[in-house]
């Protein structure tokens, strides 16, 4: 019997999966070295094969640790990029008749080969399968040559994984996030970044959109190699809006500012003896993720990032008496804020794009009767500022804000800017016409704040902003 938990007390045996989406397979009983009721299935060496081939062959198609990878990497991966009738395919075949697809055994010595290091062999391998008649290569198989590819150091396999690149997409498969940012990383490493962005333009005409939600999970992968990543990020996104300053701080900052809380005391994941489990209302409105987002706001973890962030900026915006306020709540009276759990809820929706279940959820809490504060407000109008349809409702909070005196920093009005200047008419026009708004009620914008904010950016998008803010 298998188990995905790693803490079973009579585990028998691991195999090791080695893929982002699903944890290795714990067994609590017995398994056969081989899969197939003694049977070895067994593949011939031809002219040019790589010597090695028919025992990759045998270690993937017959033991069960070969092939319990091969299937499961191939089935998972495929379900998770959205082809769930391929992965249907090959799951209800072997389940209902137990025969596995040349192409799920195919695939796996590719991945093989790939994780050896061993890209000329991976690529013959492929080629191999372009040239049979009943083993054509799936989407998950492109993803796993042309990461391989990319990944090696000769150019010339770096050419080969654009074109496979192409390929795949001729055939309607979008590549995944993990795919294409390991071509463009490959650009990045060799400072191509014109030529990148060439064929970022070439992939663009066969309907390529590059996934933010991925990307900024990806970013938290990719941190160690520094400006590689910020090459990546420029390359596929001139106006991909940057949380480097809204990251997780150091926990000290709150620990110093809430000094009779012991944080130490709280796992990550534990839940603060002092937040109150949210009753959600039945309304069919509401994101379904909503009790989940609110249960993660009630963990140690998630709550300090959410705080640190909140009194930092308060605190350096000179918003003194909201800081004292949550202080107070947590410090004196062990009392966790609405207006934390709200605002944490509907930071992370804007994280991930969700400027509609963000403004639901900041709407939610006016109806409750809590007061957003000012981190409040920046956090809501950067969501909204990042989807076009929600860009009025952008400006009329920003307004908002404002006539409650509280004057926005430049993180805050800035993607503001940054939305209009993506409108595809009279962009500079009306941006200028809502900056008059915002400079009647005492508004000007902080341009050495807002450089800070673009720094390293380039593109006619930043270009527009500045022409919108200082008419250069």
């Amino acid at each position: 019997m298998a188990s995905k938990s790693s803490k079973s007390n009579t585990k028998i045996s691991t195999i090791k999966i080695n893929s982002p989406h699903c944890s290795d397979i714990v067994f609590d009983t017995p398994i056969p070295s081989c899969p197939w009721k003694g049977h070895r299935f067994t593949i011939g060496l031809g002219p040019g094969d790589p010597e090695d081939l028919p025992e990759v062959f045998d270690k993937v198609r017959n033991t069960s640790e070969g092939f319990f990878k091969s299937f499961v990497k191939m089935f998972d991966n495929l379900g998770t990029d959205g082809y769930r009738d391929l992965a249907m395919e090959i799951g209800d075949l072997y389940a209902d008749h137990g025969v596995l697809l040349p192409v799920v055994t195919m695939t796996g010595i590719i991945d093989e080969y790939a994780e050896a290091g061993k890209t000329a062999e991976a690529l013959h391998v492929y080629r191999i399968m372009l040239d049979s008649e009943n083993c054509a290569p799936n989407a998950y198989t492109y993803s796993v040559i042309i990461r391989a590819l990319a990944k090696d150091p000769n150019p010339n396999f770096h050419g080969v994984a654009k074109e496979f690149v192409m390929e795949m997409m001729g055939k309607g498969w979008q590549p995944n996030a993990s795919t294409y940012t390991t071509v463009f990383e490959a650009f990045a490493g060799q400072e191509k970044m014109e030529e990148a962005k060439q064929f970022l333009e070439e992939m663009k005409t066969s309907g390529f959109v590059a996934d933010k939600k991925a990307m900024r999970a990806f970013r938290k992968v990719l941190k160690v190699k520094g400006p590689v990543v910020k090459s990546i990020f420029d390359i596929l996104f001139d106006n991909f809006d940057d949380y480097s300053d809204e990251s997780d701080d150091d926990d000290d900052v709150v620990r110093k500012r809430t000094k009779d809380i012991d944080w130490s005391k709280y796992p990550p994941e534990s839940y603060v003896p002092f937040s109150k489990k949210q009753v959600i209302e039945d309304d069919p409105e509401n994101p379904k993720d909503l009790e989940q987002m609110f249960d993660t706001m009630r963990r140690t973890g998630a709550l300090v990032s959410t705080v640190t962030r909140m009194l930092n900026m308060l605190q350096n915006d000179g918003f003194l008496s909201q800081v004292e306020e949550i202080r107070t709540a947590l410090e004196v009276d062990h009392n966790l804020p609405e207006v934390v759990t709200h605002t944490g809820v509907i930071e992370i929706y804007g994280r991930h794009d969700e400027a509609k279940h963000a403004l639901k959820v900041f709407l939610r809490m006016l109806s409750l009767g809590v007061c957003p504060n000012a981190y409040t407000y920046s956090v809501l109008i950067k969501a909204l500022a990042k989807d076009s349809n929600f860009l009025g409702d952008a400006k009329n909070y920003l307004l908002e804000m404002m006539g409650k005196g509280m004057q926005p920093n430049a993180r805050t009005y800035t993607p503001v800017f940054k939305a209009f200047a993506r409108l595809e008419e009279d962009n500079v026009k009306k941006g200028k016409e809502f900056l008059m708004e915002m400079e009647a009620m005492g508004f000007k914008a902080n341009k050495k704040a807002v450089m800070e904010v673009l720094k390293d950016r380039k593109g006619p998008v930043i270009k527009t902003v500045i022409k919108i803010l200082f008419g250069k």
